[in-house]
């Protein structure tokens, strides 16, 4: 594992609501399906940013148009006719803000500290985490009559 992000509660910024492990050396945020971490808002581009790891460092890559705050800073992409996207360096404890959500980047203090080691790549499965609003899911209770079941779920909630 090469670091954490973690959600922060926007209450009380130090409280963690969760924590997303980063396990490859380039997650994706934003809006599409493919994307490692999603935000599924409007003003989330589909790629909004990336977390790389090049040789033990961090970096942000910020490629969305509504940008991103980095310790309350605003960073924006480069303009059209730049050579490539907007990259900053990420250092432990930053924290990264994309549409009002707050993540604290924590980088592993072993990814830091330690040599790098060179070990055979195993079978790994993609994880991929969403951030989507709560809903609150309707369950009928079951009747014996199979007409009534059909009723219920075919009648529109109040």
């Amino acid at each position: 594992r090469l670091g954490a992000l973690q959600l922060l509660r926007n209450q009380s910024p130090e409280s963690v609501v969760t924590s997303y492990p980063i396990d490859d050396k380039e997650i994706t945020i934003g809006r599409d399906q493919s994307c490692s971490l999603r935000l599924y808002y409007p003003a989330v581009s589909a790629l909004h940013a990336k977390i790389t790891f090049v040789d033990r460092k961090a970096f942000l890559v910020i490629i969305g148009t509504n940008g991103v705050l980095l310790d309350d800073e605003p960073m924006f992409p480069a303009p059209a006719n730049a050579h490539g996207p907007t990259t900053v360096p990420l250092q432990n404890n930053s924290v990264i803000e994309i549409h009002k959500k707050r993540f604290r980047f924590h980088l592993r203090s072993a990814f830091i500290n330690t040599p790098t080691q060179m070990t055979p790549a195993g079978e790994c499965r993609p994880l991929r985490l969403s951030m989507i609003a709560t809903a609150q899911v309707f369950t009928p209770r079951p009747s014996h009559d199979p007409q009534e079941n059909l009723r219920v779920l075919q009648t529109p909630l109040r």
